[in-house]
């Protein structure tokens, strides 16, 4: 009779990553560890790939910081074609505080803010097609056109 060959210990995950009941393993490969308290040295709930299901599956928006420097066109133009920073909290939900914080020179945004500055922007814009542009935007835009002129004046052309 041949001698049994011992098997590594087991354990049950019941996480999303798996149809049903699955046993894995006790490894590094398959499991997370505590590292201190009470707790030390033994598995966490569940495996490593159903701990990172949600960050790897189910994506529930742009997450992370990107630089503020190429937004702050978009969060110019919203402010002028509202009025006001309280204007554009009212209308779209953009915090004042924010806008004005970029405005200011803030160097990250988070990825969440700018997608909702750029819809804000699109809805304000097809607002503005709809019903005609705020006086601030207008005076802004002619006063635009005036420096650009101007500008191509001195330049020569």
């Amino acid at each position: 009779m041949t001698p049994a060959i011992p098997h590594p210990p087991t354990k049950v995950c019941q996480g999303p990553a798996h149809p049903g009941p699955t046993r894995l393993p006790l490894t590094a490969e398959h499991w997370n560890f505590y590292r201190s308290g009470p707790r030390a040295g033994t598995p966490i709930g569940r495996c490593r790939l159903c701990h990172h299901w949600n960050a790897l599956v189910v994506k529930s928006g742009p997450h992370g910081l990107v630089d503020a420097k190429p937004v702050l066109p978009f969060v110019v133009e919203l402010v002028e074609r509202c009025g006001n920073p309280e204007k554009v909290y009212a209308a779209h939900g953009l915090h004042a505080e924010t806008l004005r914080s970029i405005i200011a020179g803030q160097r990250s945004v988070r990825k969440r803010t700018v997608a909702r500055l750029l819809l804000a922007l699109s809805e304000q814009r097809k607002y503005d097609r709809r019903n005609g542009a705020s006086e601030r935007f207008v005076k802004a835009r002619r006063e635009q056109g005036l420096r650009e002129e101007r500008a191509l004046r001195l330049a020569g052309y």
